[in-house]
């Protein structure tokens, strides 16, 4: 095959698993967090929208704490030693809903902070 040929292939492919991947993350979705509904959440993924009332940060884990209805743990895995979340902001928290010593957290796969 002539490395032209090669290259057209290449790119052709590219573009259709980009354009796959962006028709498969759009069909994605999260549910909205209801603790009222707390058993039947267990290991689906939510969305949660709150204020952040604590945070403890150990290692390369972030323990923060929202006020949704009510308060629930966020556990955040991260590198970052620096995060840049204060008490009182508002945040989006993408992630699964676990049970731990029979209380539920959300185990968080992205968090994102609203202004």
């Amino acid at each position: 095959m002539k490395e032209s040929t090669l290259l057209k292939v290449a790119l052709a492919c590219s573009l259709a698993g980009l354009a796959l991947l962006y028709i498969v993350s759009s069909n994605i979705e999260f549910k909205d967090y209801e603790p009222i509904k707390l058993d039947s959440s267990l290991g689906e993924d939510v969305k949660l929208l709150g204020t952040i009332t604590k945070i403890t940060q150990k290692d390369d884990v972030a323990i923060i704490e929202v006020e949704h209805q009510n308060v629930i743990t966020i556990i955040l895995f991260t590198d970052d030693k620096n995060l840049i979340l204060a008490k009182g902001d508002n945040v989006e928290v993408l992630g699964q809903v676990q049970e731990y010593k029979g209380k539920n957290e959300i185990i968080a796969q992205k968090l994102r902070l609203i202004k």
